[in-house]
């Protein structure tokens, strides 16, 4: 197979890697209460996909740097939604 085809299956698992955050974000907004959801853990993770962002534009790889900036905006999601609805 050629490199765009398996440029296009890696963004294709990207967005299903992705989507994995999906179910805690929809409950965050359905139940409105964000006990149980451990924000520092959650930050921690934003931290490390931030610096994996950074490694992703140095090698100027389209499909790591796609995959880690869709998981730094749903870890930031999580973030802000877990804040807002804290103790709720």
């Amino acid at each position: 197979m050629n490199d765009a085809v398996f440029q296009s299956l890696g963004l294709i698992a990207s967005i299903v890697f992705v989507s994995a955050y999906a179910p805690q974000i929809i409950h965050l907004l359905k139940v409105k209460d964000s006990t149980g959801i451990d924000i520092p853990a959650w930050f921690i993770w934003l931290f490390g996909a931030l610096i994996l962002v950074a490694y992703a534009i140095h090698e100027k790889d389209v499909v790591f740097m796609t995959l880690t900036i869709l998981e730094s905006l749903a870890l930031l999601t999580v973030i802000i939604l877990s804040a807002r609805y804290k103790r709720r």
